[in-house]
């Protein structure tokens, strides 16, 4: 058989990855006909989906602005701030953060954003599609998404975030310090000002989701198989093999939702996407009777407090430390008391610590396309911070391509090609 362009339903689909993307992609493929296998080594949603902060975040803000270079040196000095380097890392991945030095130009930054918004302000509607009916639709609550700001300076200094929304015709709303109070009545009144995304979505238990996307994918025909990957191979005709530590799986299609671990995978299918693993922490608290009804965003301090359902969480920092590297709570715990500051009535008392690895590129998107070496494969990865809020649209745009269905108006697909 030749190396077909079009995937067909009927056709047997193997999944690298089980997390939001992966479980996401292998639901809608499923309802779309195919035969859908994923691998993971661990269950659906224990990755870095396991410890998000739940929202389904209608961004238009790429990490990469303008401006942005000048400040890294301060962030990398200040204990609590929201950057640390590992200076092995820097020098290992220094092609990706020369790209990313150069996607803060103004042009790029007002391109990404673009590029970022749509997907992102279509996330809530596709996650509402994909659940509806399903278990998983109890999990989302239509509250929003919400950032408060302790200073006026703060608030100012962000204002280029609002400005990108702005030019988005984004949602939003601006609060003023009453106003705030009325929404959240829980938090700390040290808050001056807060700005509200309504159409944000937050899932309650963000594993519990993902776990409830994989058994609706599941009872559609999905099979789920927990196996290590060591090798994918090209044949001549297209087709992909794929070995683990099991069993060498031979199927019609493969799509590499692997997260910050698809780099390898991707190398194996002929692209050398700029992929690192930015890590991500949590702490968890017992959740205090008077609590918030949504997560909240601490900007000057790029913290967010989340009200799960398993408890209080506390997500934050961006650490570049490679993907073996063992955790490093140090900066976490110096966090945890501002954790109070925001909620008075909190107990400090942590229950869990966590590190996961968020798939980051230098421009915010995510890598979505075939694979240059044979269009049997396609890369579904790369999503950022934004892996639980774009896992919906992602799978239905990826099907859309694969398939020839027609994508949706708006979504510059070309903007996220493996290969740019």
């Amino acid at each position: 058989m030749t190396d077909d362009p079009t995937a067909y339903p009927g056709e047997s689909l193997l999944i690298l990855g089980a997390g939001a993307v992966g479980s996401a992609s292998a639901l809608t493929f499923a309802r779309r006909g195919f035969k859908v296998t994923v691998i993971d080594r661990g269950t659906p949603g224990s990755g870095a989906s396991y410890g998000n902060a739940g929202g389904v975040v209608p961004s238009a803000s790429p990490l990469a602005q303008p401006g942005l270079p000048w400040q890294v040196p301060g962030m990398l000095f200040d204990p609590t701030g929201p950057l640390s380097i590992k200076p092995t890392e820097l020098i290992k991945s220094l092609p990706w953060f020369l790209r990313f030095v150069l996607e803060c130009s103004t042009n790029r930054a007002e391109a990404n954003s673009k590029a970022l918004y749509a997907l992102a302000g279509a996330a809530a509607p596709a996650w509402k599609d994909l659940v509806q009916g399903t278990a998983g639709a109890a999990l989302l609550r239509d509250v929003g998404w919400l950032k408060v700001y302790s200073s006026e300076a703060g608030f100012q200094n962000h204002a280029s975030e609002r400005a990108f929304l702005e030019r988005r015709d984004a949602q939003m709303e601006i609060l003023s310090q009453d106003e705030l109070r009325q929404l959240e009545p829980n938090l700390a009144p040290i808050f001056v000002r807060g700005m509200l995304q309504p159409d944000g979505l937050f899932a309650l238990n963000p594993q519990r989701l993902v776990e409830s996307v994989a058994a609706e994918a599941t009872a559609q025909g999905a099979t789920f198989l927990q196996e290590t990957i060591e090798d994918l191979t090209v044949a001549e005709d297209g087709r992909i093999t794929v070995r683990t530590n099991i069993a060498d799986h031979k199927p019609d299609r493969v799509m590499i939702c692997a997260g910050a671990f698809s780099k390898r995978f991707a190398r194996a299918l002929g692209a050398a996407p700029l992929l690192v693993a930015e890590r991500g922490y949590h702490a968890m608290f017992d959740r205090p009777e008077k609590c918030t009804t949504r997560p909240a965003f601490w900007v000057e301090n790029s913290m967010v407090l989340c009200p799960m359902e398993q408890g209080m969480r506390l997500t934050t920092q961006s650490e570049f430390a490679g993907l073996t590297a063992e955790p490093n709570y140090a900066r976490l715990n110096r966090m945890i008391p501002k954790a109070k500051e925001m909620m008075p009535q909190l107990d400090l008392t942590v229950r869990d610590r966590w590190m996961g690895h968020r798939p980051s590129t230098p421009d915010s998107l995510p890598v979505l396309g075939v694979a240059p070496n044979t269009s049997r494969g396609f890369f579904n990865f790369g999503h950022n911070h934004l892996g639980l809020t774009l896992s919906a649209i992602s799978a239905r745009v990826a099907a859309d391509l694969w398939t020839g269905s027609g994508v949706s108006d708006g979504i510059p697909v070309e903007a996220y090609r493996p290969l740019r």
